[in-house]
């Protein structure tokens, strides 16, 4: 019954952990983005340059304690940094739980989203486990040589710093956000039919004859004129449903959105994101403006979307002669939609087509027929399928070496 126990609390705290820690690893900008609010959040910001190591460190470890685990190797070591690790997120996520510095923890990057409250809980159920591991971790040997498991320590070390290094320098090889290849920004700012509506309640604070009094909306004084308004406050007792996208908005100079011409317009639309001008990489810089001014030559339109104040967009038209169309929106949104600074998105009938880091922008040539080369790309998979397939060849490794034990 022990090594059943065993098996068991060494498969579930494995999977949780590999799963956590590859999900961070594939998209090692949104996990640098989101210890980014952590740090902030806790007044930290003068450290927020680790963000980005810690994303490759922390994704890193959670991913081979979970694989460790799961093979049955490394016990003693594995179950103690999986007890490290949960000794730190567990108060960290209650308190997160209770005072709401940030709206989602980032356990498991966006592939799977939950509350902090549902995070602190899942945390403490996945404790239990973890103490079992720690407290029996001298009563089971894996019987394995050192040699063998510092090969399979070293590659799978290799592997997953592999995975988060190419999704920097291009952009994730799996994409779980709203905004992935295939997906239609119209259909993801939906909000289906019998959705859950949120509720609210507001109330008025109001003055007569020195007493102060709070209405709601149900007993306010509508016929006694003798009452002053001071205050009003609005709180929400229950959250509707919020589709996947809920803040593309896209506002020219005057202040039009001008997000829903661009979602439903006939032609391919070409988006240059930059979050902040001042932060980006811009060595393609002639690149983007030739595929504009091709693009403007065939009838298709390209806007710069970007989060910048007005004068650092002004410093840098004046610095590029690009003669771009700029449409503010908001900074975090326009993270989301592409991990890269800048990067292209091109557009037809809303649905995203194609996606491309600045490490990787098209040359002009090839750029002629924007819709054809976007598809493309949904076709060649190659690259995710080739660091997938690093993965699947580490595991066969893994069960050789340990089919030749005895």
């Amino acid at each position: 019954m022990a090594r059943f126990l065993f098996v068991i609390s060494r498969i579930i705290v494995g999977a949780v952990f590999v799963f956590s820690g590859f999900v961070k690893a594939v998209d090692p900008v949104g996990s640098a983005i989101k210890f980014s609010d952590y740090l902030g959040s806790f007044g930290m910001e003068a450290v927020i340059g680790v963000a980005m190591p810690a994303a490759f460190v922390i994704s890193a470890l959670e991913f081979l304690t979970g694989l460790h685990l799961l093979i049955g190797i490394r016990i003693k070591t594995s179950s103690t940094l999986a007890l490290l690790f949960m000794v730190i997120f567990l108060p960290l996520t209650l308190g997160i739980a209770i005072f709401n510095p940030v709206t989602d923890c980032g356990c498991f990057g966006d592939a799977v989203k939950l509350s902090n409250w549902q995070t602190f809980f899942k945390n403490i159920v996945v404790m239990l486990p973890v103490l079992y591991l720690f407290f029996n971790r001298n009563k089971f040997n894996d019987n394995i040589s050192v040699f063998k498991k510092l090969v399979v320590t070293l590659i799978f070390t290799i592997g997953i710093l592999t995975v988060s290094y190419y999704s920097l320098q291009h952009l994730p090889i799996i994409d779980f956000r709203p905004y992935k290849i295939g997906k239609n920004i119209t259909e993801g700012m939906t909000i289906p039919e019998g959705a859950q509506q949120a509720e609210y309640e507001t109330t008025f604070l109001m003055e007569k004859d020195g007493e102060q009094k709070t209405f709601t909306t149900e007993n306010y004084p509508y016929t006694d004129s003798s009452w002053v308004f001071i205050d009003t406050h609005t709180e929400i007792l229950q959250k509707g449903y919020e589709p996947p996208i809920h803040d593309f908005v896209l506002n020219d100079s005057e202040g039009n959105d001008q997000a829903s011409r661009i979602l439903n317009s006939d032609s391919p639309v070409i988006l240059i994101i930059s979050p902040q001008v001042g932060k980006g990489e811009w060595k393609n810089k002639a690149q983007l403006v030739q595929i504009k001014d091709q693009a403007a030559a065939q009838g298709i339109q390209t806007y710069f979307l970007t989060a910048s104040a007005d004068d650092a967009i002004t410093k840098f038209e004046m610095d590029s002669g690009a003669g771009f169309e700029y449409l503010n929106a908001d900074e975090t949104m326009l993270k989301t939609v592409i991990r890269s600074n800048p990067g292209m998105v091109l557009l037809q009938k809303g649905t995203v087509v194609g996606k491309w880091h600045h490490n990787d922008i098209p040359k002009v040539k090839e750029f002629k027929n924007p819709v054809s080369y976007g598809l493309s790309q949904l076709l060649c998979t190659q690259n995710t399928l080739s660091v997938l397939a690093l993965f699947f060849a580490g595991v066969l490794i893994v069960l050789l070496l340990m089919r030749k034990e005895k």
